[in-house]
């Protein structure tokens, strides 16, 4: 590396991951899973603790298979409510060393630092770090580097380096890399260098540039491509081939660039609310009343934030876990009730032709957009009508709950569930919002 290189001055991005994050969660508020090998979720792992990991337990693997790897694996359902309490309050502290910061998910943000030299940042890492840990209780990984992408790798690189120092192996250290505070209680902090950003992506392999995930990777494979290096030789031409519009994209990411800017406001582009069942059911009485109630809460959602919909989407999976999907989409930008709602009853009764219980349904409701006043000369009294209704109902959930005001259908889900002032106790709680 060229003399004085580590002394640079330059702008990071930071990302931070939260290590391990439902689980963790579970750990802090359980002491009595504090070491031992964790696994949050129903049916599949949603998050799973170091524990778990070491004995080769990974997300989304089926419960089933976790438990015959791990047989002291502990699973517990999960509670999506103090997850999104732990996240705001990660994004809160966040906000407090940054004025740009992208909150991608809960457990999963981007900020950008002023330009800082190697004691900066080594200050901020260890100060960042340690003030997550006492507030929250949790611990994150942390990656730097020029853009969104390689900050993002560099956090991968942080775990694995967590992890082989942990289980005592040997780990890849690659040039053009400085780590940063390294403790025995936390993850180190990689950070990659200006200009060493091609030569730090070219050994990965293919799944981690993103928007490729096990799809690409399969494209990939059948040219026996499956480093990032490899990637980058291969002819624009080809890649266009391959994901037409996304070919030149990604030759940029293989050659370590990423133009991706930090959305530190924006609005959503979807809103989804699901739930699962054990053991799977069939009873048409039981789902169209939640699928009213998924709905109902996405609509609450999504009115709140002044939005409107373009399409509507439904997902079901059955006992054997076959998935099926279907959606609908509106020429106008949709928030009426009564409209959406009589829509998604539709899809269901179109969608569910197996003789088979389901496992999972969900909706969601996709291409948001601001919604609009309407530029009809005379007033529609009812749509009036069922805009005051809509606004009378939301206002007195803000203030005493969603469950202050709730469907007449839901009276088929109190006999079987109960509930808080917020929500039903579904089983599948940290999928459920």
């Amino acid at each position: 590396m060229p003399p004085g290189l580590h002394h640079l001055e330059f702008s990071p991005i930071v990302h931070l991951d939260v290590d391990a994050f439902f689980a963790s969660i579970e750990q802090r508020d359980d002491p009595k899973l504090k070491g031992i090998p964790v696994a949050v979720g129903t049916g599949v792992v949603a998050s799973c603790s170091y524990e778990a990991k070491r004995d080769g337990i990974k997300t989304g693997m089926r419960l089933s298979e976790a438990r015959q790897l791990c047989k002291s694996l502990r699973v517990v359902p999960g509670d999506h409510r103090r997850y999104e309490i732990a996240g705001r309050q990660i994004l809160g502290i966040c906000k407090e060393h940054s004025s740009a910061v992208e909150m991608a998910s809960l457990d999963d943000l981007y900020m950008q630092l002023a330009q800082t030299g190697p004691a900066e940042r080594q200050q901020i890492a260890t100060a960042l770090r340690e003030q997550i840990f006492q507030e929250v209780g949790l611990k994150v990984s942390m990656g730097m580097g020029n853009n969104k992408m390689i900050a993002n790798v560099a956090t991968h690189h942080a775990k694995e380096l967590r992890i082989s120092s942990q289980r005592k192996t040997s780990s890849r250290w690659i040039p053009g890399t400085s780590i940063l505070a390294e403790t025995k209680h936390f993850s180190p902090v990689v950070a990659v260098l200006p200009g060493y950003e091609k030569n730090y992506i070219s050994p990965w392999p293919v799944e981690i540039l993103p928007t490729v995930g096990s799809v690409g990777k399969e494209k990939f494979m059948r040219l026996n491509v499956t480093r990032v290096a490899e990637v980058a030789a291969l002819p624009l031409e080809v890649l266009c081939a391959m994901f037409q519009k996304r070919g030149p994209i990604l030759r940029n990411y293989s050659l370590g660039n990423d133009s991706r800017p930090l959305r530190t406001s924006r609005n959503p582009d979807s809103i989804s609310r699901c739930t699962s069942f054990n053991p799977p059911t069939a009873d048409q009485a039981f789902l169209d009343a939640m699928l009213a109630h998924l709905l109902e809460r996405a609509i609450s959602w999504m009115r709140f934030n002044k939005l409107a919909t373009r399409c509507l989407k439904i997902h079901l999976r059955y006992g054997d876990l076959k998935d099926a999907h279907n959606h609908l989409n509106f020429k106008t930008a949709c928030d009426s009730d009564t409209l959406l709602h009589q829509a998604a009853k539709e899809k269901l009764i179109s969608l569910f032709t197996r003789r088979l219980p389901l496992r999972l349904l969900g909706v969601e409701l996709a291409q948001l957009e601001p919604a609009s006043a309407s530029n009809l000369l005379f007033i529609d009294p009812e749509k009036e009508r069922a805009d005051r209704l809509a606004k009378c109902k939301e206002d007195i959930r803000s203030r005493f709950g969603f469950m202050a005001v709730t469907l007449g259908s839901s009276l088929v889900l109190a006999k079987d569930l109960g509930h808080d002032r917020d929500n039903f106790k579904l089983r599948t709680p940290c999928l459920t919002r």
